[in-house]
């Protein structure tokens, strides 16, 4: 009887993305079955799946409440979850980059804020900081994501108004908008292979709805060892996972650990689709 996998997607994105093509191929050249299902419909499809990967369940965060307990049900599934529900429940918020700054990963100097201009004001002060990014702890794609200037009240005032949940307050890193963000894709622990995302001009959003573009990369061995280290910090080793960073000359900063539904850009290596399908095939 051939496996049955189910990706999980979402309702207003209910079929296979692009990047998650070649996997499905990979894996139907292995002789399983894969069909895509929306977290947010029946749960029945996830119930009966021989293997359930998380992928494209891009709208999450308007419903953080129901994606956690949607996370929980999974625990009782009769199949394998990749990622274990815990770990992804974890990472849907936030403050876990917190976690991972008290445990020693290189992230900018970030601060906890509620969604208030007194919070974010005094936490740019903390930080000695005259411009600033601010993110909501739920969110994805840079929903929510603001540029602050502390001389600035009205910037704040917009930040403060696109805040649904409390926020992080960092450093805005000159770099992003440069140098753009490299991400690193590791399967069971293993590097798969890196993209490096650019902003357009005048922007520091690297995501391609934003206007960016994305191509591959090669890791010098110490930025390797910095993503290898990150996911090292974790509260549980990821079958799959992407480490995003932003190089500087000195350092690789943490931005985001992935663990849920990251894009894994396997369009830019022809043997990554196969890794990832040899992972989920177990």
């Amino acid at each position: 009887m051939k496996r049955r996998i189910v990706f999980a997607t979402c309702r207003s994105l209910p079929e296979f993305q692009p990047d998650d093509v070649p996997i499905a191929e990979a894996l139907q050249a292995r002789d399983c079955e894969v069909v895509p299902a929306p977290w947010n419909g029946p749960f029945e499809p996830f119930a009966e799946a021989d293997v359930v990967v998380v992928r494209s369940t891009w709208d999450y965060f308007e419903q953080a409440n129901e994606f956690v307990a949607w996370l929980k049900a999974l625990e009782s599934v009769r199949g394998t979850v990749i990622n274990s529900p815990a770990l992804m429940a974890w990472n849907s918020n936030k403050t876990y980059l917190l976690d991972l700054q008290k445990r020693g990963a290189p992230l900018p100097p970030t601060r906890l804020v509620q969604p208030n201009a007194e919070s974010i004001v005094a936490a740019m002060r903390e930080l000695d900081l005259s411009e600033a990014i601010v993110k909501p702890v739920v969110g994805a794609g840079a929903s929510g994501l603001s540029i602050l200037r502390a001389d600035d009240e009205a910037s704040i005032t917009r930040a403060v108004e696109r805040l649904e949940y409390d926020g992080l307050v960092q450093p805005l890193i000159p770099e992003i908008r440069t140098l753009g963000e490299t991400s690193a894709t590791f399967f069971d622990g293993e590097f798969s292979h890196a993209v490096v995302k650019r902003p357009k001009r005048d922007s520091i959003l690297v995501q391609a709805e934003h206007g960016g573009n994305t191509s591959a990369v090669t890791l010098t061995d110490e930025q390797l060892a910095t993503a290898r280290s990150v996911l090292g910090l974790l509260p549980e080793p990821p079958r799959i996972a992407r480490v995003d960073m932003v190089l500087t000359d000195t350092a690789a900063l943490l931005m985001e650990v992935e663990v849920i539904e990251p894009e894994l850009f396997v369009l830019h290596d022809p043997k990554a689709p196969g890794r990832c399908a040899d992972l989920i095939q177990g």
